[in-house]
């Protein structure tokens, strides 16, 4: 069998664990690469904002040759970020994990956004609960832990930083000439990440396919092995 590359980024504040529980699904032709993004669970100096985690994925990219780069939440917008600044750089497709673009910027205030900051800094651990408890099936005590203590640890400065660059950039207008085939991956029930705009860029992109999931914003915790096959067979789709 062919092989085949793939890049996992997980969310703001977590860490590679995000992905234990799907490792052992992937089949032996899949080579997975799932790093822990520099500023989670520790300082970076190098890594301030959006725009230098970009240039550090551009820079993973070259390096692993992945055939598909799949982003969840912040981890999304992150490679959607890297792929309108870079160009397609040999990846056959996108995957877009409950982190899809509106079709219109938001209106939020940047009043009602710093309050939101300010929210989630006092407490980051009680904003990021929803999904460990639903990792508590499938995921190791161990591996919870780890992702307690890299979101205590992350920089906060680079978290901050990112939430503004994704606030102040229009993702949505460059859906439409998507350079690569777009795979959604979206739990049905998430109100971070709405349905909504995942059907609205399986609408608009150029070549894009949508999976559902009964599940919120991490829809890869009720059934790993499910989400898995998912990714597979939304891959071959699109990669043909």
């Amino acid at each position: 069998m062919k092989k085949v590359k793939c890049l996992l980024l997980h969310g703001s504040g977590m860490s590679d664990k995000t992905w234990s529980a799907l490792m052992s699904h992937f089949p032996k032709n899949w080579v997975v690469f799932n790093p822990t993004l520099p500023g989670h669970g520790s300082r970076d100096l190098q890594v301030k904002n959006l725009k230098e985690l970009s240039f550090w994925l551009k820079q993973q990219i070259k390096k692993k040759k992945p055939d598909i780069v799949a982003g969840w939440s912040m981890g999304s917008f992150l490679l959607q970020n890297t792929i309108n600044k870079y160009g397609k750089m040999n990846i056959k497709v996108a995957s877009f994990i409950n982190g899809s673009p509106a079709e219109k910027k938001s209106k939020t205030s940047k009043e009602t956004l710093q309050q939101k900051l300010d929210n989630y800094f006092s407490d980051p651990i009680r904003h990021i609960k929803p999904t460990l408890n639903e990792m508590k099936e499938h995921w190791s005590q161990d591996d919870i832990k780890s992702i307690i203590k890299s979101c205590k640890n992350s920089d906060k400065t680079l978290l901050e930083n990112l939430r503004w660059d994704m606030f102040e950039t229009d993702f949505g207008k460059m859906i439409k000439n998507f350079p690569i085939p777009i795979l959604l991956m979206h739990g049905i029930y998430d109100k971070i990440n709405p349905l909504s705009q995942a059907k609205w860029v399986n609408k608009t992109a150029r070549k894009s396919l949508l999976f559902e999931f009964e599940s919120r914003h991490a829809p890869f915790t009720k059934n790993p092995q499910l989400f898995v096959e998912k990714m597979i067979e939304g891959y071959e789709k699109l990669s043909c």
